[in-house]
């Protein structure tokens, strides 16, 4: 049976009322949330054969600084990305998933692909949740950002904001030029296999480096334009 872990609004919150503090579960909703309003139609989801949404929000980063305006592009600047979107800080699955990845940050990081996690939580839930340990649901000292998507656009934007207002756990490769390349999506109660998306990064970079070999490579573009307004 999956433990359901509870909030403790005093130590991971530092607030008692959730509909200011960003921290309600599930999906950090206030109590005045109604899904399906913000649920509206802005425009086709990126996907496959596309060009990613760049985007600038709040994110926790490694050294648990905390940037309130953490751009997507500059920051996995002429690197592979990986985006990985999950349910919600403080779950049952996420906590063993991001700390999986976490596991594997230096191996992707050999293969010149930077990781990047976004949920819908505030950057308070995620500072709280980083300094937690895994036995206590919590993830630990993970090396890569986790960005705020406490305004659903990021979500939205990439086709993977659920009816209830979370994200659904899905993930992203990235290539050098913005184009998405590979794009899953999961159950809520799937846990997703790092080896794996090492495996698809791997075939990426073998048929990149073969068309290099064949074309001349190309570097990614200064001026890709496609932006998400946070």
């Amino acid at each position: 049976m999956s433990k359901v872990w509870k909030y403790d609004y005093a130590s991971r919150c530092d607030c008692s009322d959730d509909d200011n503090c960003g921290c309600t579960s599930p999906g950090n909703m206030g109590r005045s949330y109604v899904a399906e309003n913000l649920i509206t139609e802005t425009g086709t989801p990126v996907g496959v054969g596309s060009q990613a949404l760049n985007f600038s929000a709040p994110a926790v980063f490694a050294d648990n600084t905390i940037g309130e305006s953490f751009n997507f592009f500059d920051y996995i600047n002429n690197s592979y990305a990986l985006l990985v979107f999950y349910l919600a800080d403080f779950s049952a699955v996420c906590p063993l998933e991001i700390s999986s990845f976490n596991q594997a940050y230096e191996t992707f990081a050999n293969r010149g692909v930077k990781l990047v996690a976004v949920s819908v939580d505030s950057v308070a839930a995620h500072a709280a949740w980083r300094k937690m340990s895994l036995a206590d649901g919590g993830i630990g000292q993970v090396g890569f950002p986790l960005v705020s998507d406490i305004n659903k656009q990021i979500s939205r934007g990439y086709g993977v904001l659920r009816a209830d207002g979370m994200a659904q756990r899905a993930t992203f490769l990235i290539d050098r030029n913005y184009t998405i390349r590979y794009q899953a999506v999961y159950d809520k109660e799937m846990e997703r296999s790092v080896d794996e998306t090492l495996r698809i990064v791997d075939k990426l970079l073998a048929l990149d480096e073969a068309i290099c070999r064949g074309l001349g490579c190309l570097m990614r573009s200064q001026t890709a334009t496609n932006n998400l307004t946070i």
